[in-house]
């Protein structure tokens, strides 16, 4: 199996959530006491990608520590390092109990300066018995483990346009995960007239730390309390299975359409130590085996409404190519945004490069195998975060538009 191979991926996360790296002057001898990123990208055909993350430190000279790395099914392992750094030159030992996972990476650094990079030469087990060794950077993070700082939403259910003689259903805009019902205002100002003329508009926000039934029930309330009857349902990753609990919850509705909603979850859920914000119940509840996800995809009403689910799904995608003689990773396009591109590496590294949007497998987006409607192509090469973009992804705003 040929290796997938990516770019070094920072840990960057959503605003607000961890600081930003900085160079700061330290002791002549130098220090690299700190938390770290690897991204072991092997040279060899057939021989995986590695995601570690490390915690060392420094006492006069040795360095000791811990060690994690996701394997191919996405397990956590965990281990120790220990080495040695002076003046600016080190070398560190990781045992994680396999041969397969361990290594061994030496360097050098500035010893003037705080290092955000080390940069050096790893070598490791092959199978066993073949050792690989070759050039990775090193990237420091400033938190090891995320600390979530995204506010909890206050349930709102407000109209954002009243048409005059509505000749057709209410439209209601329901939003993704840490997301708030602004994340619909670029579409929402982009409505044609012909679209407002004939819906009134409304946007649900919810809370999306709680669990995703809850909050379709919260849904069905609100539609009951403003008697909208069978509206038109739109969400955005989260928000479609929001929608679909609406359904589930015996909530009427002419149609749903879904912008890269997990129907069959999404893996990364697994990965709270890469991605801030996983730890909640609604979270959790999009793993792909997990109770909820797999109870909606037997519910008998939900089977019964998919005729009526249309599903829309993004794409992402870069390349290598030469930059000054040097081969430099770069993306499809240049808006994508941070989260999108980490999970994008971890979908190449862990799960052996299945097609995804950032967060969400195509194949859940499209909710494959299931008789759902496909309105739009895949929208290449759009990114989860950019598929409420008007600019981005303007099919879907034509689309929208059309109704």
């Amino acid at each position: 199996m040929k290796n997938k191979i990516i770019i070094l991926v920072a840990i960057l996360i959503t605003a607000g959530s961890c600081k930003k790296n900085s160079e700061e002057p330290v002791s002549p001898n130098g220090d690299i006491s700190g938390h770290y990123e690897l991204k072991a990208n092997s040279p060899n055909a057939g021989e995986l990608d590695k995601h570690y993350w490390m915690t060392f430190v420094q006492n006069g000279t040795s360095l000791s520590g811990d060690i994690e790395v996701l394997d191919s099914t996405g397990t956590l392992i965990k281990g120790t390092v220990s080495g040695f750094q002076q003046d600016g030159t080190f070398n560190v030992n990781a045992d994680l109990g396999y041969v397969e996972h361990s290594f061994t990476f030496s360097g050098s650094f500035d010893p003037s300066k705080k290092p955000a990079i080390l940069s050096g030469t790893l070598s490791r087990n092959y199978k066993s018995s073949q050792v690989t060794t070759f050039p990775v950077n090193m990237m420091a993070i400033d938190d090891y483990r995320c600390k979530d700082s995204t506010p909890t939403n206050p349930y709102v259910f407000r109209k954002v346009w009243a048409a005059q003689n509505p000749s057709g259903p209410p439209v209601v805009f329901v939003h993704g995960m840490t997301g708030s019902m602004h994340n619909w205002d670029s579409i929402v100002m982009n409505l044609s007239a012909a679209f407002k003329e004939k819906h009134d508009v409304w946007e649900f926000q919810y809370n999306w730390k709680d669990s995703i039934i809850i909050n379709g029930r919260a849904l069905k309330d609100s539609v009951t309390r403003y008697a909208l009857g069978s509206p038109i349902l739109i969400g955005h990753s989260m928000g479609g299975l929001v929608s679909r609990g609406y359904i589930v919850s015996g909530g009427a509705f002419t149609r749903l359409v879904t912008l890269g909603t997990p129907h069959l979850g999404t893996p990364l859920v697994n990965f709270i130590s890469a991605f801030c914000a996983l730890d909640y119940p609604g979270p959790q509840n999009m793993l792909p085996q997990g109770q909820y996800i797999q109870a909606i995809l037997h519910d008998p009403i939900d089977i019964a409404s998919r005729s009526k689910y249309y599903v829309i799904a993004g794409r992402m995608n870069g390349s290598y190519q030469m930059v000054a003689g040097v081969a430099t990773w770069v993306w499809q396009e240049d808006y994508y945004y941070p989260t999108d591109k980490k999970g994008f590496a971890l979908f190449e590294t862990v799960f052996l490069g299945q097609h995804n949007d950032g967060l969400v497998p195509v194949l859940s987006a499209e909710f494959d195998g299931t008789a759902v409607n496909k309105p739009l192509a895949l929208q290449e090469w759009v990114d989860h975060v950019h598929l409420t973009s008007p600019s981005h992804a303007p099919q879907i705003m034509d689309y929208i538009n059309g109704f």
